[in-house]
């Protein structure tokens, strides 16, 4: 992870992974499609009512390179009745549009739309795909998503949380 995060944040994100909602899926899968709604996101189609996941988005841009990710966001329920939402980024960077290296005829190492670009009109043609010119993706749990789909369902406890943990970090328990 890169960033400054707080002792607040942190303590406030891994209390959300602890949550359990009493409540039916449908509300608690709708509360985290408006969460990805206020994020910018759109959903794809799903099959599966307790999966929500987003298409690729793309920051930066294709000259220098970007980084393009997607989130994931899944309930799972539990025998009680209870369900555990579990919220997951994954995501990967892209190099700037540049040619490959040209590879010598002998050589079978290399797929067969990785030959050399013969003209800038190919270059500039083509995007940068995701498999080929990126770095390995990376999937991760997304704590602050799914802090945020806490807070929409239940602001109250949210707030109590909030209230104790600035306290905890204000007493030096950090």
């Amino acid at each position: 992870m890169t960033g400054c995060a707080t002792p607040q944040k942190g303590l406030l994100e891994r209390t959300s992974s602890y949550v359990l909602y009493d409540l039916p899926t449908g509300t608690v899968m709708q509360a985290a499609a408006e969460v990805l709604g206020e994020r910018g996101y759109t959903l794809l189609p799903s099959t599966d009512p307790r999966l929500l996941h987003t298409p690729w988005k793309v920051d930066g841009n294709f000259d220098m390179g970007s980084r393009w990710s997607r989130l994931y966001i899944e309930s799972r329920p539990r025998p009680d009745g209870r369900v555990r939402v579990r919220a997951y980024e994954l995501y990967a960077s892209t190099y700037g549009r540049t040619q490959l290296l040209p590879a010598m005829p002998a050589d079978q190492a290399y797929a067969p739309d990785e030959q050399s670009h013969t003209t800038p009109t190919v270059l500039i043609a083509s995007e940068p795909s995701l498999p080929i010119h990126s770095s390995r993706p990376v999937m991760r749990r997304n704590l602050e998503l799914e802090w945020a789909i806490l807070e929409r369902l239940n602001p109250q406890f949210a707030g109590r949380v909030k209230e104790q943990v600035d306290r905890y970090v204000a007493q030096g328990g950090h």
